[in-house]
């Protein structure tokens, strides 16, 4: 799974296993005592979670357990690496007692605490006050701290449950709903249509796990039954699959989206996914016949732009550096965006860069926006220029091609060789040709007066290249061709991959 998709939650738990142990961790909130705790034991069944609210876990086991011998611990704070065990009020007489490390998660399984709290309260600090709207920022750096970033302080609770069989390998920790309410909780729902969709090759089945989590708020589980939606014979190997409907799988994408998070201990989602925010701004940058939606720049512009409101503040770099005219190499990333937070921000700049470069009436496009978005190339350079400080290529080489063809900015043929230059070295696909007649200039170097007249054309001169906006290159395209074909080579993952290009090819 993706690097934040498995997360501690207040509503959701991790899982991990020793050859002995089963481990089950949630958050709870600092305040939480032990006897706020709601953990039962059976053989084969667990229920815990807080009084008074909804079971983080609540489900059968994949196998039993010695319930004389598990225990749960609760730390002592958020941040304190040493446990206090806790008995829980059900366990018996013969329950043991120990003191025990953290628990050795698997990779899949990472845990990962909120944020501290000296960040939380700085970015309070600068929060907006005006509410969610459908705009055109300057810079989605320069909006307010998203909802889901403002948490409080959390402790960490730990269920240790020790396997009757220490020899047997637990494939999920669960195996269907609890016997006292013949339900599961929304984590063990998601785990048991994973376990459908990539094992058992059952789509169907692992839809109704997928949509029972969905239903009651769960991020993740709306993105994976969006995805099945969307499946068919040619695009699955699974022995069975729903029927196709591209109206249910944009609706689960949206919510998705559009998802907020509730408050701590009743709370029911991840909040709103910038996965889901890039895919629902890409359906409606390119429109979508079999979902009914049509071409929308304006809502575009929003979701990716909410996209990079919720990755943005998880990004370790500081975006207001690129408001200086010259930014050292040291600054920048030398490499391409790796985090899945950097990927998904700099894939919704790069397509925002697009739409603002062309606006929403662009030559040669038969169906064209029904909102209006100005042309506007300086926004498109800013969004660029923050995509390509993290490592993107593709927005390094944009930049250079309007340099080059004095696109919306004095033409500049050095300063284009930089960015081409970043752009070459980046680039993973070898697939970007630097024009002819360009030199690549290396990033840290100064222009010399000399070169700073060479580069000077007039004003005629000037004119003429902004009307036809081109130059030659080794592969024969106009520069027009060679930014769009762009747009083709960012991919985030393969649904959205699937979903650019068959809107590409509708239209």
């Amino acid at each position: 799974m993706a690097e934040n998709d498995e997360k501690l939650q207040t509503n959701t738990y991790v899982w991990s296993q020793s050859n002995d142990q089963v481990t089950i961790s949630f958050l709870v909130p600092e305040s939480a005592k032990a006897k706020d705790m709601d953990i039962t034991y059976e053989r084969q069944y667990l229920k815990a979670g807080l009084k008074g609210h909804e079971p983080v876990f609540l489900a059968k086991l994949f196998q039993p357990i010695n319930h004389y011998e598990s225990i749960w611990q609760l730390e002592k704070n958020s941040m304190s690496p040493i446990s206090s065990l806790t008995a829980s009020p059900s366990l018996s007489v013969a329950s043991s007692y120990a003191f025990m490390s953290s628990p050795n998660h698997s990779p899949n399984s990472s845990m990962i605490l909120p944020l501290p709290e000296s960040i939380v309260t700085a970015a309070a600090a600068t929060t907006d006050t005006e509410s969610d709207s459908i705009s055109q920022p300057t810079s989605p750096t320069l909006l307010h701290t998203p909802p889901h970033l403002k948490k409080p302080k959390y402790r960490i609770l730990t269920i240790h449950l020790e396997k009757e069989d220490p020899l047997l390998e637990w494939a999920v920790p669960i195996a269907g709903p609890h016997h006292t309410s013949n339900t599961m909780d929304i984590t063990s729902s998601y785990l048991l249509g994973q376990w459908f969709e990539a094992r058992m090759g059952d789509l169907v089945k692992a839809l109704d796990y997928f949509l029972s989590a969905a239903e009651r708020g769960h991020t993740q589980s709306m993105i994976k039954a969006a995805t099945l939606y969307e499946a068919t014979k040619e695009t699955t190997v699974a022995k069975t699959y729903p029927d196709k409907d591209m109206k249910k799988s944009f609706e689960w994408y949206k919510r998705a989206a559009d998802s907020e998070q509730q408050e701590p201990g009743t709370d029911v989602s991840h909040g709103p996914d910038p996965l889901a925010c890039y895919v629902v701004g890409t359906i409606y940058g390119s429109g979508l016949a079999e979902a009914e939606i049509t071409k929308d720049y304006q809502n575009a512009l929003y979701y990716y732009n909410r996209c990079m409101t919720i990755t943005a503040p998880r990004i370790d770099f500081d975006f207001s550096l690129l408001d200086a005219e010259v930014v050292p190499k040291s600054k920048l990333r030398q490499h391409a965006p790796h985090t899945r937070d950097e990927r998904y921000f700099c894939s919704a700049a790069f397509q925002t860069g697009l739409i603002y470069l062309y606006g929403s009436q662009p030559e040669g496009e038969e169906v064209h926006s029904t909102t209006d978005v100005e042309v506007d190339p300086h926004l498109a350079v800013r969004y660029w220029k923050e995509a390509a400080a993290l490592g993107h290529a593709q927005a390094c080489f944009n930049i250079g091609i309007l340099y080059a063809n004095a696109m919306g900015v004095d033409q500049d043929l050095w300063v284009a060789g930089k960015w081409f230059g970043r752009a070459i070295k980046l680039d993973s696909t070898r697939q970007l040709v630097v024009p002819e007649g360009v030199a690549v200039v290396d990033w840290d170097a100064e222009k010399h007066p000399q070169q700073k007249q060479e580069q000077q054309q007039p004003n005629s001169e000037k004119k003429k290249r902004r009307r036809k906006r081109k130059v030659k290159s080794t592969s024969h395209h106009d520069v027009t061709g060679a930014i769009v074909l762009l747009s083709t080579i960012i991919a985030v993952t393969g649904t959205v991959w699937y979903i650019y290009s068959r809107g590409k090819k509708n239209h």
